[in-house]
């Protein structure tokens, strides 16, 4: 028997029929949904009247029907379980598919149109979670009736196994035609010392390293040449990405340019452009390693992952107000004086120093990418006055803020955002 409760829940969740079909003298059905105005008659009855079968060697079963909406079938004991009909938001392979006249349907596929548009549509994810609510309710958690895992559940309905294990003989095939024809890929310590250059802040080296020439080629990704392009440029940038975080750069910061890169290159039209975008951001990487300019420490690297990594993680969450060293001490469970002490050691700067810095870098790209006034980006950001901002900028850049807008002010950027 399933939990009545937890099939009432997956029924509000999904917004779909949940129905129990007792093995009892008699077999009735009782249904949990509240549905009153949606039917899948007659595929919920076909279903039902062929899960013996369906389920004779498994006790939980995604299907999909003809492609077009999918089922979720489980079993306890004689006890079945039928969730759906369900569409997914997202296309999802699913290794069971019963056809109408697998069902003895014979109304066309073409003639449901519009029932069909009437299915609910739900998350997948959200799906998962419904179904291993059910299935784990019963069961202890121990070695002897462990828990089953959503990659568990995935793995035994959705995964497209075939494809899979054509890898390795496309692998075996591949290597012996190239082999054989004399076909190579760009030679692996080139990619090592791009990244090398990148997490080391050296933008000189990495002009180097971009500007060299192989013999060889990089591996086919895409028939297209554009989407060829495209998937390089997703490859170099998150290679790039977190070289970047090696060499300083918050993960946040990393993450959000190298979002913000391939989303402007899947807008791209030509090639060229691709390149360039790509290429501009391992610059920009390597640009934002130099002028942190924070080389390692030598403090273990367990307390600079457990302290500096938290406190550096405080300063970039609250970097958009006023940021008190007692409060970070505070948050990550240190007396003020040793945060300090074990900052500056670690970082070869001041913590104040450090958020100034971290501020400062935020105040360029508000006065590059956006038109805030410099009044509204100092209260943004803390400072106590514009003034404030002013000198603190100044001190750090050599430039007002107004002189920096001036000559970095992107007005395409600023449209472009309108216009999304």
């Amino acid at each position: 028997m399933f939990n009545s409760y937890i099939l009432k829940h997956a029924a509000a969740t999904l917004h779909t029929l949940v129905r129990e079909y007792l093995p009892e003298a008699i077999p009735h059905c009782k249904s949990y949904d509240l549905i009153v105005d949606f039917s899948d008659q007659p595929f919920g009855t076909a279903v039902m009247d062929r899960s013996a079968l369906l389920m004779e060697d498994r006790s939980h079963l995604i299907l999909s029907i003809a492609g077009a909406f999918s089922y979720a079938l489980l079993k306890d004991g004689g006890c079945f379980v039928l969730i759906g009909p369900l569409r997914f938001q997202t296309p999802v392979f699913v290794q069971k598919t019963l056809t109408l006249a697998d069902l003895k349907i014979a109304t066309p596929l073409a003639q449901l149109e519009d029932w069909i548009r009437s299915v609910p549509v739900v998350d997948f994810q959200e799906t998962l979670s419904a179904l291993l609510l059910l299935i784990n309710v019963s069961k202890k958690g121990t070695p002897e009736d462990p828990y089953l895992e959503k990659a568990d559940l995935i793995k035994a309905n959705c995964v497209n196994q075939v494809l899979i294990d054509k890898i390795d003989e496309k692998l075996s095939k591949t290597i012996f035609e190239n082999v054989e024809d004399g076909r190579v890929h760009n030679p692996f310590n080139h990619e090592i010392r791009e990244r090398n250059a990148i997490a080391q802040g050296d933008v000189a080296a990495l002009r180097t390293v971009l500007s060299e020439d192989f013999t060889g080629r990089y591996g086919v990704l895409a028939s297209n040449p554009l989407r060829q392009e495209i998937d390089i440029g997703i490859v170099a940038v998150t290679i790039a990405s977190r070289a970047a975080i090696s060499g300083g750069v918050h993960f946040e910061t990393a993450f959000y340019l190298s979002d913000i890169t391939i989303q402007s290159m899947e807008k791209c039209t030509d090639v060229e452009t691709v390149k360039q975008i790509y290429h501009n951001t391992e610059f920009k990487y390597a640009s934002m390693v130099r002028d942190l300019k924070l080389p390692q420490g030598s403090l273990p690297e367990d307390l600079e992952n457990k302290h500096i990594s938290h406190c550096k993680d405080y300063i970039y969450t609250h970097l958009h107000g006023k940021i008190m060293v007692s409060e970070i001490a505070s948050a990550i469970g240190l007396n003020v004086n040793y945060l300090s002490t074990l900052f500056k050691k670690s970082e070869h700067i001041s913590l104040k120093e450090y958020i100034m810095k971290a501020k400062i870098n935020l105040v360029k790209n508000l006065l590059t990418y956006s038109n805030y006034s410099f009044a509204a980006i100092a209260a943004y950001l803390g400072f106590s006055s514009q003034s404030h901002m002013d000198r603190e900028f100044k001190k750090y850049t050599g430039q007002t803020p107004r002189k920096y807008r001036e000559q970095n002010y992107s007005e395409d950027f600023i449209r472009d955002s309108l216009d999304e």
